[in-house]
């Protein structure tokens, strides 16, 4: 055998007892002397401590299709409630949702009317300033034709008081003081 061939075979071993754990694992409990498991002094007993559940006994008189149908009837009352309260739930949604758009139909309604109001009265006074005005232009039209007329009401002849300066007729003797 080669010198080469020794190494080869020596590097394997190596890696196989490496992989095989009984050199690169320390302190393992399978190589230990004492045992990592407890053990009983002397035999081991034949029966095993709590290896099957012990069930109560019911008492005399005990009826398990009564409490079975206690247990329905419970759980049945519990369905029942829980149904009645998610249907009180969504009914009480339902009426604040109603309540909700009520209030905002009523508050749109009185938005409406106010704006409503507010032209009314700006129509309505807008309409009282042109009579006001149409008025004021009726008496300016009738002060200036009744200074052009006698008090009979006949058209005035008398063109000496009459002042083409201002185009006004000069005030008469009666209505001096």
């Amino acid at each position: 055998m080669t010198n080469t061939t020794l190494v080869r075979l020596l590097a394997a071993s190596a890696v196989g007892v490496l992989l095989g754990g009984c050199v690169a694992v320390p302190a393992d409990p399978y190589y230990d002397a004492a045992p990592a498991y407890p053990t009983y002094p002397g035999t081991y007993p034949q029966t095993y401590p709590n290896a099957y559940p012990v069930y109560p006994v019911p008492h005399p008189g005990y009826d398990a299709r009564a409490a079975e149908r206690e247990r329905w009837e419970q759980n049945r009352d519990r369905q029942a409630w829980r149904e009645r309260e998610q249907r009180q739930e969504r009914e009480r949604a339902l009426q604040e949702r109603r309540d909700q758009q009520e209030r905002e139909a009523r508050q749109k309604r009185e938005q409406r009317d106010e704006q409503a109001r507010r032209e009314r009265d700006q129509r309505n006074h807008q309409a009282n300033e042109r009579r006001d005005e149409l008025r004021r232009q009726q008496t300016e039209r009738e002060r200036r034709a009744q200074e052009g007329r006698t008090p009979s009401g006949e058209r005035r002849t008398d063109y000496d008081r009459y002042n083409p300066s201002n185009g006004r007729w000069m005030p008469r003797q009666e209505d001096m003081p």
